[in-house]
């Protein structure tokens, strides 16, 4: 009998493997942290507003001009020269940017970086069949991917200034440049799957299309909104679970593509996405679930969007993903997030509808019954998540009004912001009385004792009216207004619909608030008072929740869902700029956006410069 010999598995395999996943990672972070937003926000200081656009375009036009220059030029068997240098050009890019004084200088790094990077990822994917084993290559790329977007949810990493993410980003590139003497540059034999024929490979970059688009629109209206950002990346704790969602996301969709379901994998990440989207429209109290959903969608699609090309070693087909659904879906999806300022919902049912009519098409082809399984919910979550339809149908939002009137809430509180007043700074923006007549009833207020409320969703957070309404003086001594506390007692739904309603009176106004706020200042040469009284005064307003010491431990912290920070000891969370003082004199005087920190609109200027001189003094003696 026949002995047979079995050799020893080849350790290179696995220091080529780990090799791609470091090239991955590299790659990944080089475009999360700089290429879509530090370079942006380093050449604001160098171009106007109007110019960053053209930037932005610029940089598009290049990365699709790259993507096609790669895919025309790859040799397979320079593939690993090609990519060092690519990855070394990457870094040159970054480099030039900070170097960038002018105009002329920043769209020169804007060509650079866009072509240098989509060249880059070209190359790298061609380069992964090679150099990982075809039955390795989908985890290889869920740990690329998840290791890149958990790396740049670590708060060092994703508060740091635009320029040291730039930093990080050149050391990512050097690094990548590194490790490509380790990537494979053999001849491969391209996929004969039925997914990289013709028909199906339109379909597949619809779909990556879409997605792209649905991802890049929903992370700039996060970034660009207060109220959003806080409940989703503000904070150690967010960012950290952030990471958490996106590593295991991107290793379990590794493992599923490992294992044929390529189908099931994207289409899980388009339903988990579509689901985010319509969330984070809703209500804020979805924000949470939104942000796991967003979170994992993201790295879900991420992971298929590098494994789909490299699995076909097709370099037209990689410089077309890339091309298209790559810088082409994530230029559109800002664009239109910046033209009008949220994800239409006719644009995600629209993405859902395409997306179902490419998997019952695939599902015809392939007579693969578990996909169609896949698709379903996305048609039920446009009819159960709509936020049209939620207050059409008397949503909470609706209930919430119907409170506000039974409850008498009218009898002290306005919703009618008088123009050219003092009121547009304290309650603003103001808006025309013909839009207020559109109310059926209009809610104009018969008497103002407490606050003018039409404005209220960009003045305080639900979580801030919610413990109003129940304990009104614990959280603004002296108040008259009684407690509401029964409305969210047994279960009853009116204090939450409440909640819902006042968030979402001017929620749309929160920027032009933003901007009023930027514009105030003290009367000069304002003065505080004496030590004694400064403490006193912070000790009636303040120190329910910052607590008698400025520690943080206020009777109210522990309701709060971000607790208050100690100011002998913690550092500066929303203070920056030139002048401290002022922007500690802003909140003070007009909140934190998206926080528990309320304003306090009807103090005197000298009442605000006391507790910011009360404050900035506690700071700077820890």
């Amino acid at each position: 009998m026949a002995k047979h010999h079995h050799r020893p598995p080849d350790p290179s395999r696995y220091r080529h493997a780990i090799a791609g996943v470091i090239a991955i990672a590299s790659v990944y972070v080089y475009f999360l942290v700089f290429a879509e937003f530090a370079f942006i926000e380093n050449m604001r200081q160098v171009v106007s507003d109007a110019g960053i656009m053209s930037l932005m375009v610029t940089l598009g036009l290049s990365g699709i001009g790259g993507s096609l220059v790669a895919a025309k030029w790859f040799n397979q068997e320079k593939g690993s020269l090609q990519l060092t240098g690519g990855f070394l050009g990457c870094a040159l890019a970054a480099g030039l940017s900070l170097l960038a004084g002018g105009r002329a200088l920043a769209f020169a790094s804007a060509v650079a970086i866009g072509s240098s990077l989509a060249w880059t990822t070209v190359v790298l994917v061609l380069c992964l069949r090679p150099t990982i084993h075809l039955k390795r290559l989908g985890i290889c790329c869920g740990l690329g991917t998840g290791i890149a977007y958990a790396f740049c949810n670590q708060p060092f990493v994703f508060t740091a200034t635009p320029r040291v993410q730039t930093f990080i980003a050149i050391f990512f590139a050097l690094i990548g440049f590194a490790i490509s003497f380790r990537i494979r540059s053999n001849p491969i034999k391209a996929s004969s799957s039925f997914d990289y024929y013709t028909p199906p490979v339109v379909m597949w970059l619809i779909l990556f299309l879409g997605l792209v688009w649905l991802d890049s629109a929903a992370f700039f209206i996060i970034q660009h909104s207060p109220y959003l950002k806080v409940d989703t990346w503000d904070g150690v704790v967010a960012l950290q679970g952030n990471a958490f969602v996106h590593l295991c996301a991107a290793i379990l969709a590794g493992i599923a593509l490992d294992r044929h379901q390529q189908a099931l994998t994207t289409g899980t990440a388009l339903v988990v996405l579509l689901a985010a989207c319509l969330l984070l429209g809703w209500s804020s109290y979805y924000f949470p679930l939104a942000r796991v959903f967003y979170t994992a969608g993201v790295s879900i699609y991420s992971t298929a969007l590098v494994f789909y090309p490299a699995r076909g070693g097709r370099p037209w087909l990689a410089g077309l993903f890339f091309a298209v659904s790559g810088w082409f879906g994530s230029a559109a999806g800002i664009g239109m997030a910046q033209s009008l300022h949220a994800i239409p919902l006719f644009f995600i049912i629209l993405v859902a509808v395409a997306s179902a009519i490419v998997f019952l098409i695939r599902h015809y082809w392939l007579k693969h019954t578990r996909v169609t399984m896949s698709v379903l919910p996305l048609l039920v979550l446009g009819l159960l998540f709509s936020p049209q339809d939620t207050r059409a149908a008397g949503g909470p939002e609706v209930l919430g009004r119907e409170v506000y009137i039974s409850e008498g809430c009218i009898h002290c509180h306005s919703q009618y912001v008088r123009p050219q007043t003092v009121d547009a700074q304290r309650w603003g923006p103001a808006v025309a009385l013909a839009d207020s007549l559109t109310q059926q009833p209009p809610l104009f207020g018969n008497r103002r004792q407490g606050p003018d409320l039409s404005q209220v969703a960009n003045r305080r957070t639900p979580e801030w009216n919610r413990l109003h309404l129940m304990a009104p003086r614990a959280i603004t001594p002296g108040s008259r207004m009684p407690s509401y506390a029964h409305l969210f007692e047994d279960n009853n739904p009116r204090g939450e619909a409440l909640v819902a309603y006042l968030a979402s009176l001017g929620a749309e106004t929160i920027i032009a608030r933003l901007q009023t706020t930027q514009l105030w200042q003290p009367v000069a040469n304002t003065l505080a008072v004496s030590e004694k009284e400064q403490y006193a005064l912070f000790n009636q307003l303040c120190a329910s929740c910052h607590g008698a010491t400025a520690q943080g431990d206020g009777p109210l912290a522990v309701k709060l869902s971000l607790h208050p920070p100690d100011f002998t000891r913690d550092p500066w969370r929303h203070v920056n700029g030139n002048d401290p003082m002022l922007a500690i004199a802003r909140i003070i005087k007009f909140g934190q956006p998206g926080t528990a920190m309320a304003g306090h609109e009807y103090l005197t200027d000298r009442e605000i410069v006391t507790l910011a001189t009360f404050v900035s003094r506690l700071h700077r003696e820890s």
